[in-house]
């Protein structure tokens, strides 16, 4: 078929139309540093065309094209093309979006990429838990979630960015989506540095069990004492261990 040949008649009218055969593709739940291949093939359906770029709209190096390259072996053009791509996920707990723009002459063709990464169990954003207790609380909040799959993850933070703590918290945990979806049982604990203030969040699914009173009590026996000495690990640590207690004994 003659379209898909580059330009030579200057008297053609008919516009190339660049089409893609997937415009969207979405990977979810990703571990850092983990990677995801995907590929689409771009058709010309318009008249013939002079020019052909292809790029990353975005300055961000979680998508990189890998290859493309003619889809059949001895066709005349470069299209249909076969492009395959790379997304790789860089950090934990955050959603990736960026867009693949195919251009034939002054036409158009977006693939749109998104990818999000895993909440790990514990984000220590503002720096402030010793290495031996990250693996600790890290290793009980995974065993808890093995024995009840009940989803836990601690948050440090050096700002709350001009909201209040509660609105901070139900934002986060929303956003991440913790907990199993059947089951709201999900915990957020949050703490903030900058204003000394920290937050239990706790879904549906636990509510009663995981109680106001009972995360004062929590907060008055180890939070405020062991934070008030800069031994936010062990405070943590602490308070994760008993809320695994109180779901264990529940589960029983």
């Amino acid at each position: 078929m003659e379209k898909d040949k580059p330009l030579n008649n200057k008297e053609s009218v008919n516009k190339p139309n660049p089409i893609v055969d997937r415009p969207y593709f979405e990977f979810n739940d990703l571990k850092k540093g983990q990677e995801e291949h995907g590929h689409f093939v771009i058709r010309n359906i318009g008249g013939l065309y002079s020019s052909f770029e292809m790029f990353v709209l975005e300055k961000d190096p979680f998508v990189k094209i890998i290859s493309s390259a003619p889809q059949h072996d001895n066709q005349p053009d470069k299209f249909p093309m076969k492009v395959c791509f790379e997304a790789k996920a860089e950090d934990w707990s955050r959603r990736y979006l960026n867009t693949i723009i195919i251009r034939i002459d002054n036409e158009d063709e977006k693939v749109i990429v998104e990818l999000d990464t895993q909440t790990k169990p514990v984000n220590d954003f503002a720096h402030i838990i010793e290495p031996g207790y990250m693996r600790k609380i890290t290793s009980l909040i995974n065993k808890i979630e093995k024995k009840s799959s009940a989803e836990i993850s601690v948050v440090t933070i050096e700002s709350l960015e001009g909201k209040t703590i509660e609105k901070y918290s139900n934002e986060l945990f929303n956003t991440w989506g913790i907990g199993k979806e059947d089951k709201n049982n999900g915990i957020l604990f949050l703490i903030d540095i900058n204003e000394n203030k920290y937050r239990i969040e706790v879904g549906l699914g636990l509510e009663k069990l995981i109680s106001p009173d009972f995360i004062s009590s929590l907060f008055n026996q180890f939070d405020t004492p062991y934070f008030k000495v800069k031994k936010f690990g062990s405070g943590i640590y602490k308070t994760i261990g008993r809320i695994a207690d109180k779901i264990y004994k529940s589960s029983k």
